[in-house]
């Protein structure tokens, strides 16, 4: 029998050697983060369609609410606008949100009808009891944008958070009683009528982002010199105020936002409350808002300061294509 013998090359082991498995992880790494990035965009690109869905479907359920009601809610209902005594803001009726009003229009009519229980059929503040109270910590889906780093956690003092407070115009509620924006405190469920908005559905906002992720300072635009507390708004109903003079009884920014003055501008404000008040967003450059019509756009946030206020505005007679922004 024929024995056959392979030679061994040099001696050496089939297998990597430390400086071949250096290069080898040293590419891999290379790949990983060339892919990283495109990963998070992907994702990222994912959020955001989330977030000008929510928006839309928030159009939808204001318009809705508009076509069945024959106009829009208010931003709070209260039956005790403008009240400023600590009585007066414990008997605020029922104190509910315009975005806990059109929930039947967006496929949540069981919440909405366990609010309207909870209230006594709108008789009793939601906050003044246990049980409104609990459907105010519910978490609605369609209000909460994902790139928020804590969408899915409650907003203020615990209750259900919204990233889409509505159009309250350009400055505090009891500084411009004529109601120049969409949602404001009145005392009745139908508020607005379509006809109001004389600067046309196209040209005039509904409600706009405000992020609920808090700044760390400078990534995004100061306010007042310090970092903005970005924290959202809340879906169900604005919190009882006590004694404050400016206030309506119940913290209105807590459902509204307002935008064109240097102190209520896009992820920015001279003022360091400014955050309470104004819009923003997680989303590099600027704000995904829903115009009265239904429509979505993205707005930078490099927008000026007139442009934007015209846009808060519902009867200044002023119009813009809300698609230059």
């Amino acid at each position: 029998m024929t024995t056959f013998s392979f030679p061994r090359s040099g001696g050496r082991r089939a297998g990597f050697t430390l400086v071949e498995l250096l290069v080898v992880i040293a590419i891999i790494g290379v790949l990983v983060g060339l892919l990283l990035p495109a990963v998070q965009a992907a994702r990222e690109s994912a959020r955001r369609s989330s977030c000008q869905n929510n928006l839309k479907q928030i159009g939808l359920g204001c318009i809705g609410y508009a076509d069945a009601k024959k106009g829009f809610p208010p931003g709070i209902w209260d039956n005790v606008p403008r009240s400023s005594t600590p009585a007066d803001a414990a008997s605020n009726i029922p104190g509910v949100a315009w975005s806990a009003m059109i929930l039947p229009y967006m496929e949540y009519s069981e919440t909405y009808n366990d609010l309207a229980s909870a209230t006594s059929n709108w008789t009793v503040n939601w906050q003044q009891t246990a049980s409104g109270s609990a459907v105010g910590r519910r978490r609605i889906p369609s209000y909460n944008c994902p790139t928020n780093i804590n969408f899915r956690s409650a907003g203020r003092d615990g209750f259900g958070q919204l990233n889409y407070p509505g159009n309250a115009g350009i400055a505090a509620y009891t500084a411009y009683p004529n109601k120049v924006g969409v949602f404001n405190v009145d005392l009745k469920p139908v508020a607005l009528k379509l006809s109001d908005i004389t600067d046309g559905l196209s040209k005039t906002l509904m409600a706009a982002e405000r992020s609920s992720t808090p700044e760390v300072f400078p990534l995004q635009a100061s306010c007042g010199g310090t970092s903005c507390n970005w924290t959202g708004a809340l879906w169900v109903g604005g919190r009882l105020a006590g004694n404050q003079a400016w206030s309506s009884g119940v913290n209105a920014y807590d459902v509204e936002a307002y935008g064109g003055s240097t102190t209520h501008m896009i992820n920015r404000s001279t003022a360091n409350w400014g955050s309470d008040w104004g819009t923003s967003s997680p989303h590099s450059g600027g704000i995904f808002s829903v115009y009265c019509d239904g429509a979505v756009t993205f707005i930078s946030e490099s927008i000026s300061v007139t442009t934007y206020e015209r846009l808060n505005r519902r009867n200044d007679g002023q119009n813009f294509d809300p698609t230059s922004f």
